[in-house]
């Protein structure tokens, strides 16, 4: 199977501190991976290296066999990092417009992501919008230009019940579309739910990296418990 990201021995040093310590990691296409870790491991640090938001100190990453350039492989990726900016003042699908004329891409399918999504096509402005609806409307800002890979980090803060299932779902028809999912979460139940393969980070390394089946055949009830030692680096 492809290697829709491949990491290699990345760093990332701020100063005399270590953030990032050689990590490796590969992820199939098509698969659903969910990174773990506690505030500060390095999961942010990491996803702003592979979007182009910070620069490593070394080691290196490509997406589909190939090195990533900011400025000509953009449109490969979509990402949302830390919480979702817009245009408050205007409309979901005027703020979609808006991206694909910065992403120069055609806006010709901006009402079919709204539609799959589950959002509306019309004049209310974003400002009003619920939290599930803001990550809806985040998560079709990283389809609309049709990317092959989707980094997102920590999709599910801050909704319901109900809107993290209905998340899931989203995530699970994205994925049959043959896209891949990079993700990050703090929620346990969710990740064994969706996830295809899990790693945890913890002080800048990759202490764990299984498939989530693996994982649940392993470790059976303790699994939720195996993962929190993991993160707490035991």
């Amino acid at each position: 199977m492809e290697k829709a990201l491949t990491i290699t021995r990345l760093e990332k040093n701020y100063g005399t501190k270590e953030v990032l310590r050689g990590i490796d990691l590969t992820v199939d296409q098509g698969e659903i991976f969910v990174l773990l870790g506690k505030n500060g491991a390095g999961k942010s640090t990491l996803f702003k290296i592979l979007t182009g938001l910070a620069k490593e100190t070394g080691g290196s990453f490509r997406f589909f066999g190939q090195d990533y350039d900011l400025q000509t492989d953009s449109k490969k990726i979509g990402f949302n990092i830390n919480d979702p900016v817009f245009h408050e003042n205007l409309s979901g699908r005027k703020n979609l417009e808006i991206h694909c004329a910065y992403m120069q891409v055609s806006d010709a399918k901006v009402d079919y992501w709204l539609n799959l999504l589950g959002l509306k096509s019309d004049d209310s402005p974003v400002k009003s919008y619920s939290t599930g609806m803001r990550q809806r409307l985040a998560l079709t800002r990283c389809l609309v230009h049709d990317p092959a890979i989707l980094i997102i980090d920590e999709p599910l803060n801050g909704l319901d019940p109900r809107g993290i299932r209905e998340f899931r779902q989203l995530i699970e028809e994205i994925a049959e579309m043959n896209k891949t999912i990079v993700m990050s979460s703090h929620i346990l139940a969710e990740v064994e739910a969706i996830a295809t393969r899990i790693a945890v980070i913890s002080d800048g390394e990759i202490v764990l990296n299984q498939t989530k089946q693996q994982l649940v055949h392993d470790q059976g009830t303790n699994f939720e418990d195996y993962l929190i030692d993991k993160m707490e680096g035991i």
